[in-house]
């Protein structure tokens, strides 16, 4: 039986891309954690939401004016206004206990913000939400309002308040920046402060799960990040910590799962994965519904019960048409059942429901190259690389539009590379060129970089 691991991290990084925080590449970073080093975390995460750990900790160290700010604060938020709350908080951004306030400050935001305006300032909500959907909003038409929250300056306090002397707050401090930092990586003004909130984030993750000192969330993330870089053993203990601790994202119980289905734990797996599916079916997100539906699938493969793992691939492409890791599982699961022409068949109705037919705009057309793109990627067979090649070329003669057919011989060329037939390749590159300048206007890819680079297999 072929393994699922390419398709599962494939899956893995999709889901992990719309939570809270988009784990980097494997790399240098973040070790690996010890066993059995997660243990607890920092309170509960029903607590958190109104500032209770933090306040119980400042309650030994601050001063009284400090502590009653943070009290007044944390009140508030139990009363579903985090707005309100935070302005209690900038009132006392200057006074005596300012890095106390500036990590209740960097916690509030990162909990309870709604919009991030191009990556300079956060909304919060005059009324709390019980949904955790957040919008990143670039549009330059978009001001920022007057009570909107400066990113910048939050995380220099928050940087001020990490070198304080004070041990208790120190880990304050660093518990807020990486939940602010987390948020920066994904909503940045420009990739320079991406990558710098990146690796900010997970050196404070590191070193606060090396301490103990990891919250619900930040177990979550944490946990995240060892499954992305080294393995579902040193992501689970962090990820059973979340839950443990009440930590209640929907993603959760699908992480848990695609760990479950790693270790071959079959029943385990399902049992996360339904969890997880009523809890995306209930929320109406199609997206992350497809992938519960697709490690389904891999269950089912694993248990060798082929038909079921059928059914199950095809509700992922019902759901999300654009699974790449879906559609190849589907496609290798045909190619061996039914042969080569079931699985062309199988792909070229998906390239179909991606190009469309008649006009092709140029949105459109950047939107369909770009899933080709990563759909090419994801092939690491070269026998569903002959099956994607074939799909792109079925019918081709008949398209009648010129720049979707350049789009399906530019892909074709890719794959021609990946199979070791570079005259292939140059001459479905060739075709692409002129199929694309017969289009007109900005092509969707570059073909002339393509001829340049299979020049170096002269």
């Amino acid at each position: 039986m072929r393994s699922a691991a390419p398709r599962l991290r494939c899956a893995l990084a999709v889901l992990l891309a719309s939570a809270c925080l988009a784990p980097a590449c494997k790399g240098r970073g973040s070790r690996a954690p010890e066993p059995g080093a997660a243990t607890s975390t920092m309170g509960r995460w029903s607590a958190w939401r109104d500032l209770s750990p933090l306040v119980e900790v400042a309650r030994s160290h601050a001063s009284k004016p400090t502590i009653a700010g943070l009290e007044q604060a944390s009140a508030l938020l139990r009363k579903g206004q985090p707005r309100a709350a935070e302005r209690a908080l900038a009132a006392l951004q200057d006074a005596e206990g300012r890095d106390w306030i500036a990590a209740a400050r960097g916690d509030l935001a990162a909990l309870y913000f709604t919009v991030c305006i191009r990556g300079v300032a956060w909304r919060i909500p005059e009324k709390a939400s019980e949904s955790s959907a957040r919008t990143l909003d670039f549009d330059e038409k978009t001001k920022v309002g007057v009570g909107d929250l400066a990113v910048e300056p939050l995380l220099s306090a928050l940087d001020q308040a990490v070198e304080t002397k004070v041990p208790a707050l120190q880990v304050q401090a660093r518990i807020a920046r990486a939940r602010v930092t987390a948020y920066v990586s994904r909503c940045a003004p420009n990739d320079d402060v991406a990558r710098l909130a990146q690796a900010i984030v997970k050196a404070d993750l590191a070193q606060l799960a090396a301490e103990g000192h990891l919250t619900p969330d930040l177990a979550y993330l944490w946990g995240g990040i060892q499954l992305s870089e080294f393995s579902g053993s040193a992501a689970k203990p962090f990820l059973l910590q979340a839950r443990d601790a009440g930590f209640d994202d929907p993603s959760l119980a699908y992480l848990l799962a695609v760990i479950a289905l790693e270790q071959r734990d079959l029943d385990q797996a399902d049992a996360y994965a339904r969890e997880a599916l009523a809890v995306f079916e209930k929320a109406g997100d199609p997206e992350q519904e497809a992938q519960v539906r697709f490690i389904q699938g891999e269950i089912a493969r694993a248990r060798e019960d082929l038909p079921a793992a059928r059914k199950a691939y095809e509700a992922a492409l019902a759901r999300a048409p654009d699974h790449g890791a879906a559609l190849l599982a589907l496609a290798r699961l045909l190619l061996d059942a039914e042969g080569e022409r079931a699985a062309t068949v199988a792909i070229g109705k998906y390239l179909q429901a991606l190009l469309g037919t008649g006009p092709l705009g140029a949105e459109a057309a950047a939107r369909a190259a770009a899933e080709l793109e990563r759909l090419v990627i994801l092939i690491s067979e070269p026998a569903l690389g002959l099956v994607c090649r074939a799909a792109l070329l079925d019918a081709i003669d008949s398209e009648p539009e010129p720049l979707r057919r350049g789009i399906r011989y530019f892909y074709a060329s890719t794959l021609d590379i990946r199979l070791g037939e570079f005259q292939a390749a140059r001459g479905h590159a060739v075709l692409a060129r002129d199929e694309l300048a017969e289009a007109g206007g900005e092509p969707p890819v570059d073909v002339g970089e393509l001829l340049r680079n299979l020049e170096s297999f002269d």
